[in-house]
């Protein structure tokens, strides 16, 4: 890669890290603040949940907002706002409810990062290098739960999880003084501010529907994984460093997952791209079923393979979304972005009201079972893709 395509990737991975931060750090240190807060069990699935909604919000207006302030704008709202909801989380959260609020700030700024770094992606990075790089961007969100899920035995144990917020900021902080230095001075092209907003047409509309389908359903489960695998984890009798490692380490395997993913869909030019996103799918009911047996190994074993492999597929679906929708890529990867949300925030309240539940009593394991069965319906969703001539891209 050119030294501007790198900049432009390490730029939309930093700002991916920063926007998933604060739910991160909300599941892996739970355990720690859940005593400070006065916070119930399922306090967690409501944070998780609203952080996502607030994210599914905005991404359905992101395509709007960003054809007029410009994707260089929205991506520094984007990292700004991060910043402070992670200072919030850390010294503004006298009680869970403000935790929960600061959390919803930080699923906005989430949601509005991604289009716009997805779009300047795609006109800086030729498209023979694509697929890597939205592997090696979408591989920053498990790399932030592998940084959340160390920030339990190197912080929180040491300092107070108020500490895992605040460092966090501070990195934040670094990273908009970086864009701010390095970043795009102005975006090429259709990003530039105010820009034309590119209209879907139906076919593609259609296309994008049905991916969302998919993605809805897998980041339903990978975020439930991802937002209770320390709780379920200290729960099954691991000790609160290791189950952070754990979660760190199945994290850092999904990162490499996704990168991995993005060079082998690259090499075949892009016709990989969507059986590979249906086995890291499967690969991933075979994990959140391991987590219902109940029995540490298996435990571990399921974990690595949920948060690892099982959740590697995201880098794949953004750049089959960036391929098919051309310069409509904002409106088209808000759209597929929704689900996601809606999935990632609906998924960890659910499962956060039945393992509240449950609680520690006979067979609480099997709460995982439906989790498992949802990864399944969403790999058979992605093979109904794979059948569906993708539409023209608009130009």
């Amino acid at each position: 890669m050119s030294v501007g395509e790198r900049s432009t990737v390490g730029l939309a991975v930093g700002t991916t890290i920063a926007g998933g931060m604060p739910v991160f750090l909300l599941g892996a240190l739970f355990a720690q603040l859940q005593g400070d807060l006065d916070a119930p069990a399922w306090v967690l699935g409501v944070a998780v949940a609203w952080y996502w909604a607030v994210a599914a919000v905005v991404s359905m207006l992101s395509g709007r907002v960003i054809s007029r302030i410009g994707s260089r704008t929205a991506t520094v709202l984007s990292i700004a706002g991060a910043v402070a909801s992670l200072l919030g989380s850390a010294f503004l959260a006298p009680s869970w409810v403000a935790l929960v609020l600061w959390a919803g700030l930080g699923g906005a700024a989430n949601s509005l990062g991604h289009p716009a770094s997805n779009h300047l992606m795609s006109l800086k990075v030729p498209a023979e290098r694509l697929a890597t790089a939205f592997g090696v961007k979408q591989a920053a969100v498990p790399f932030a739960a592998f940084l959340a899920g160390l920030a339990v035995p190197a912080v929180a144990l040491t300092l107070g999880w108020q500490w895992g917020f605040g460092l966090s900021a501070v990195l934040g902080a670094v990273l908009l003084v970086l864009f701010l230095r390095f970043g795009p001075r102005r975006a090429p092209g259709s990003v530039r501010k105010r820009g034309p907003h590119v209209p879907l047409p139906g076919p593609l509309l259609r296309y994008l529907l049905l991916m969302s389908t998919a993605t809805t359903i897998g980041a339903a489960a990978a975020g439930a994984a991802s937002a209770f695998a320390v709780t379920a984890g200290i729960q099954r009798g691991i000790p609160d460093a290791l189950a952070g490692i754990l979660l760190s380490a199945g994290s850092l395997l999904g990162a490499v997952a996704r990168t991995v993913a993005g060079r082998v869909a690259d090499r075949t030019g892009g016709r990989i791209a969507l059986p590979l996103t249906a086995a890291l799918l499967a690969s991933g009911a075979i994990g959140t079923a391991l987590l219902a047996v109940d029995a540490t190994w298996a435990f571990a074993i399921g974990a690595l393979l949920a948060l690892g492999p099982g959740w590697g597929w995201t880098g794949l679906t953004h750049f089959v979304v960036s391929r098919v929708s051309g310069a409509a890529t904002p409106s088209a990867t808000g759209i597929v972005q929704t689900g996601s949300y809606l999935g990632s925030g609906g998924g960890p309240l659910v499962f956060g009201l039945a393992f509240a539940a449950v609680g520690t009593g006979a067979g609480h394991t099997l709460v995982w079972l439906p989790v498992a069965v949802a990864q399944v319906v969403a790999t058979l969703v992605v093979l109904k893709l794979i059948r569906t001539p993708p539409p023209a891209a608009p130009q």
